[in-house]
């Protein structure tokens, strides 16, 4: 990709907003209310396996693909007969999709600031196919799905507007809440709050009665000192201070938060930076208040 490419597509990318402001991902929580069963919520994690620190990925798989006006739009091909996809997502073939077994794909229309992800995506002969996925715009605010609704992620979440991108880092500040990816078995089996819908189904390896549910609102504790670390997880760090987490999914290895590779096809991740979130564990975070608790079958 051309540099000056590259440039212009950070450029369209940083004029869409994460959704509206003071919206579920852009407001800032740092004055928020804790949830009175925090602490218990935040032992069943641990009594259930969660007992490792955070991690972010040094060489990253996830892929924002930046479509325009001319971009041929396709209808996207369920892959089973329980999800659908209403509208025509915009696709180029040269366009990449995870490499890793969800094969997730991302793509942001420039000028309209619409937002298209899939899950278990392939694109072959001509044909886009996905398991499951959702499309927002992100202009206006973020629009839970209907419960028992994935999006590309088992929360029905919106995996971009959580992600962590290198632009947004080398500009100095996150300015939205992130998604994270509990260990699995730690998280409830079927139960969910808003702005969540779904779940993944997994059961709960652990006792207590308070297993955190799908798209709880957790934030890093204020008094946690990251002097140490170094710009690049002080500054993801500090997104989870001031605009929390959401638990948006769960995974085989640790507690994942989510980023994109570079739009100049660079990678600019220090790996060694990046260790320093392995301090960070559940421990260190305040569940905030829940809303209303709903299941799936």
């Amino acid at each position: 990709m051309l540099p000056g490419t590259s440039v212009l597509l950070a450029a369209a990318l940083f004029a869409c907003p994460f959704f509206a402001k003071d919206d579920y991902y852009t407001r800032p929580v740092t004055r928020s209310a804790v949830d009175a069963r925090s602490p218990q919520y935040v032992q069943s994690m641990i009594d259930a396996g969660n007992t490792g620190g955070f991690w972010i990925a040094a060489v990253p798989v996830e892929f924002v693909n930046v479509a325009g006006p001319r971009t041929p739009k396709r209808f996207v091909r369920p892959k089973v007969t329980y999800h659908h996809f209403d509208v025509a997502y915009p696709w180029d073939p040269g366009f990449k999709i995870e490499p890793l077994s969800d094969a997730h794909a991302i793509v942001v229309e420039s000028r309209t600031c619409d937002l298209y992800e899939t899950y278990e995506t392939t694109y072959e002969n001509g044909v886009l196919s996905a398991y499951s996925g959702w499309h927002w715009s992100l202009r206006r605010p973020f629009s839970p799905l209907p419960a028992g609704t994935p999006s590309a992620m088992a929360s029905g979440l919106s995996l971009y507007a959580g992600m962590v991108r290198f632009e947004e880092v080398a500009s100095g500040s996150i300015d939205h809440a992130l998604n994270w990816g509990a260990p699995a078995g730690t998280a409830a089996t079927r139960n969910f709050v808003r702005p969540a819908s779904d779940t993944d189904g997994l059961a709960f390896k652990g006792l207590s009665r308070y297993a955190l549910p799908y798209g709880a609102h957790l934030r890093l504790r204020a008094s946690f000192d990251t002097s140490r670390f170094g710009p690049q997880s002080k500054i993801i760090a500090q997104a989870m201070k001031t605009y929390g987490i959401y638990l948006a999914d769960t995974g085989g290895r640790g507690n994942a938060l989510y980023n994109a590779a570079a739009l100049d096809g660079s990678n600019h991740w220090n790996a060694s930076d990046l260790a320093a979130l392995d301090a960070i564990h559940i421990s260190d975070f305040e569940v905030l208040t829940l809303g209303p608790v709903g299941s799936v079958r």
